[in-house]
């Protein structure tokens, strides 16, 4: 039997990737405009007094986030810094302003549609809060985020059907670099904490995603690539999933992977993650496979979607309060050894290895370092137990501290 994805679906999920990919109509750029460093000076959520002059000032003459975003959708390649303070939305989207697929800048959410770097300054200092208005952020381009701390939003049913539910922190259309940077208190339809449409990428790096919901995908949603490196899922749930498009192969509490693109979890820890149905920590299950009796059978286990995790521990992960790791349909999860699958759902059997086995962690806790992480306690199968390594934990922490490196995202200091 192959995978068959109905009509409907479809059509939401092209127009979903064209909607965040397609270029927004916009006043053209000043001639002599090119990349720009923009500096907030301003927490107050003020709207560009002329978005088509590339310049950062707001009526009052100061330069707001929203308006420095603005600013830099006229100057592709611009730099926004961020100082220490919260950022909060306060403008609440207006569907009336809304022309097709384009959303309107001047309200909602942020919506970057050029090539442009964020920096905040520590994800303990700088903090983009969305206020429970809407999303923190739409990516229509590349984009570079580090040093900040994402919370507060919710993405509900406006713009387009599918694309508004998906993604509470950001819905992210392109290649994204997430780097020490934390997402935390979102919720969505579809992927809490970020949504991967197709056709795009996402790198996590030294980043915590945590304490999202959704009804499907509480912390990640992958529709193709990515990467999460050094990087911390925790505490990220799926509640009251309702009857959506792909139910039968799941939900994933933590990390829901449904596209065709190779996702790598690289010394990364998944824990304290749940869901109503599928992996509590990671589900992987291309496509939306309605048409698939239920429970799928272990013999369609046709490897259409590749994860592979290495030097990653996947533990206390939970759906319905039983234990449950990892859920995989029509999928293949590749080990390249030294990971700690707690339940032995995950299935890894490759060198350094470490299927049903307690990992004697911590809670998600302040353990120094840009954002929270998850310890490993004295005992703790983890320890020396990887094989190569970031120079650094998640923290910023030398590795490794003992003969080797330890498993997951937290190296372990005596």
């Amino acid at each position: 039997m192959g995978v068959r994805t109905s009509p409907a679906v479809l059509v939401i999920v092209l127009a979903t990737a064209a909607a965040l990919a397609a270029p927004t109509a916009r006043a053209a750029a000043p001639a002599a405009a090119g990349p720009a460093e923009f500096t907030v000076d301003t927490v107050s959520d003020g709207v560009d007094a002329d978005p088509s002059d590339g310049r950062c000032r707001t009526a009052s003459g100061a330069c707001s986030l929203r308006a420095a975003v603005t600013a830099a959708n006229n100057r592709p390649g611009s730099t926004i810094t961020l100082p220490p303070g919260r950022y909060r939305l306060t403008i609440p989207p207006d569907p009336r302003l809304i022309l097709g697929d384009h959303p309107d800048p001047t309200t909602g959410d942020l919506n970057v549609q050029a090539p442009t770097t964020i920096r905040g300054s520590g994800a303990r200092a700088t903090v983009i809060d969305a206020n429970h208005l809407d999303r923190a952020f739409r990516m229509q381009a590349d984009t570079r985020l580090s040093d900040l701390t994402i919370t507060g939003g919710v993405a509900r049913q406006r713009e387009l059907p599918f694309t508004d539910t998906g993604g509470g922190g950001i819905a992210n259309g392109h290649h994204m670099t997430l780097r020490r940077v934390a997402v935390t208190g979102n919720s969505a339809g579809y992927g809490g904490g970020v949504f991967n449409v197709p056709d795009s990428h996402l790198d996590l790096i030294d980043s915590t995603v945590s304490g999202n919901t959704a009804g499907e995908a509480g912390g990640i949603r992958f529709d193709d690539s990515g990467t999460v490196t050094n990087s911390t899922v925790a505490g990220n749930r799926v509640t009251d999933p309702g009857d959506r498009p792909g139910s039968l192969a799941g939900y994933g509490g933590g990390i829901d992977i449904r596209g065709l693109g190779a996702v790598e979890i690289l010394n990364s820890t998944i824990t304290g993650n749940s869901s109503s149905d599928g992996g509590g920590g990671i589900n992987i299950a291309p496509a939306y496979l309605d048409s698939l009796p239920s429970p799928i059978p272990d013999i369609l286990d046709l490897p259409l979607g590749r994860l592979t995790l290495r030097n990653s521990l996947v533990a206390g992960n939970t759906v319905d309060g039983e234990a449950a790791d990892c859920k995989k349909a029509f999928a293949a999860i590749a080990s390249g050894g030294h990971n700690i699958d707690g339940d032995g759902s995950c299935r890894l059997t490759a060198a350094g290895d470490l299927p049903s086995r307690a990992p004697l962690i911590g809670p998600l806790a302040d353990n120094g370092g840009p954002t929270d992480t998850v310890a490993l306690l004295p005992g703790s199968p983890a320890l020396d137990a990887a094989d190569g390594c970031p120079a650094t934990d998640q923290r910023g922490v030398a590795r490794p501290r003992g003969a080797a490196c330890d498993i997951g995202a937290y190296e372990h200091t005596p």
